[in-house]
């Protein structure tokens, strides 16, 4: 049993699920500790149906059909807790914890104050959490104001308020590419799941340096650390995540402590949280903060190396549990590593799968793809190729096994060109797919 509100959460009561997310089997873990799950979503697979206690399919975009909804479920359920580490539902977890009137909840304040990037932005220049520069336009025309009268520089970030996943997410050389990403974002009118995308656009300075993201708890206002993960990119996208971060002791002092500084500032409480952090030549500098675990398989590097299982655990914390009555299992690990794997170029697939499997300390090797296949160029995080998992020791890094992987899988994406007399394509380049190679500090 978890404590709620100075009392117990019984095993058999209810924890209403929102917009499940994949790969995280909210649902097996939340069934395996005892309790039953309500599951919201727009649309439920037959397998989603097959597994929740009592599925729902609702609109999550009609906040107000789903706290009917729930007011209804309430009426016959006795639910106890409200889980969700989708970023898009943040806002409607945290709504229908407070309409449930339960306790110890994130406030949908400091939800929105995480779902908008406009307003994690203002928040953070007005406590002077070592602000990034920001402008806030609507059209294009505005961000090249913004960049005629200094307020902004190039290179310069593009991206909109309240979408994810580094979708229509630039880095702009030039006035022409500033002009053509908010264009875009302003023509889209929608983020990834079909919501109203927020009027104002971020206009940001370009941070340079290496990127990390702090996985944290944060329970009756005291934020602790669980783990600091360092990560690749390639562009906008990111592919690769590292835990621990190579760090040295002032650096980590650093980032942690801003870290803790900008969750108190916007409110956050009784969370799993995942802040993205770069750390430059002025310091750290916050880039996005988000009041939900990481995605990209970074609960597994983490429980990995630390033994705390983040989705557990933001599971716990939300049915009334602390840290130092948490789960946590032991340490397998020394180092994990995820890479993910990326089109270049788009074209055709080229690959080795069998190659991998002997490979030492890899978990996983996750294709989306097969040999042969045309794919699109990688633009996002949404339409990567795949990833490899492992996990490392005292004798080898994580780092090396992925390596190691890499090299065996010889993923490569073929470049074809049709001709225009509509005769047979032909193939015009090759090009190895991006991946996260990281040694080990």
């Amino acid at each position: 049993m978890l404590p709620v509100g100075g009392k117990q959460m019984n095993k058999g009561e209810w924890v209403v699920v929102v917009g499940r997310r994949d790969q995280v089997e909210e649902i097996d873990f939340i069934q395996k500790l005892g309790y039953k799950v309500v599951l919201l979503n727009t649309v439920i697979s037959m397998e989603d149906a097959l597994n929740a206690d009592l599925p729902v399919e609702v609109d999550l975009n009609d906040e107000a059909a789903v706290l009917r909804k729930v007011s209804e479920l309430a009426g016959r359920c006795r639910i106890g807790a409200v889980y969700t580490c989708n970023e898009y539902r943040l806002i409607l977890g945290a709504k229908i914890a407070e309409a449930l009137k339960l306790p110890h909840v994130l406030s949908v304040e400091a939800a929105s104050n995480c779902r908008s990037k406009a307003r994690t932005r203002a928040l953070l220049r007005e406590h002077n959490v070592n602000p990034v520069a920001f402008k806030l336009v609507r059209t294009p025309a505005e961000a090249l104001q913004a960049l005629a009268r200094s307020e902004i520089s190039l290179p310069a970030i593009v991206k909109p308020s309240n979408d994810a996943g580094s979708h229509m997410v630039s880095r702009c050389e030039t006035l022409e590419e500033v002009w053509q990403a908010v264009e875009a974002i302003r023509s889209s009118g929608a983020n990834w799941v079909g919501q109203p995308l927020e009027a104002d656009i971020l206009l940001e300075e370009f941070v340079d340096g290496p990127e990390y993201s702090v996985e944290c708890c944060t329970v009756n206002g005291i934020t602790t650390v669980i783990a600091i993960t360092a990560k690749e990119t390639a562009g906008m996208i990111e592919t690769g995540h590292l835990v621990p971060a190579p760090l040295a002791a002032e650096e980590q002092k650093a980032v942690e402590a801003i870290v803790i500084q900008a969750l108190k500032v916007l409110g956050v409480d009784y969370i799993v949280s995942h802040t993205e952090v770069k750390l430059s030549a002025a310091g750290p500098k916050i880039i996005e903060v988000n009041a939900r675990m990481g995605g990209d398989q970074i609960h597994r590097l983490v429980e990995a190396v630390t033994g705390y299982d983040l989705r557990k655990l933001a599971f716990h914390i939300a049915a009334g549990g602390t840290l130092d009555d948490a789960p946590r299992n032991l340490p397998i690990a020394t180092s994990a590593q995820i890479a993910f794997l990326l089109a270049g170029q788009s074209g055709i697939v080229r690959l080795q799968r069998e190659a991998v499997g002997s490979i030492e300390g890899v978990q996983e090797l996750k294709l989306l793809v097969e040999d042969g296949q045309r794919v699109l160029a990688s633009h996002s995080n949404y339409n990567r190729l795949g990833y490899v998992i492992a996990y490392g020791s005292k004798d080898k890094h994580a780092s090396d096994h992925v390596r190691a992987a890499i090299d065996a899988l010889q993923l490569t994406i073929d470049a074809w060109q049709q001709p225009q007399d509509g005769g047979q394509a032909e193939p015009i380049g090759k090009q190895p797919a991006v991946s996260c190679c990281k040694p080990g500090a």
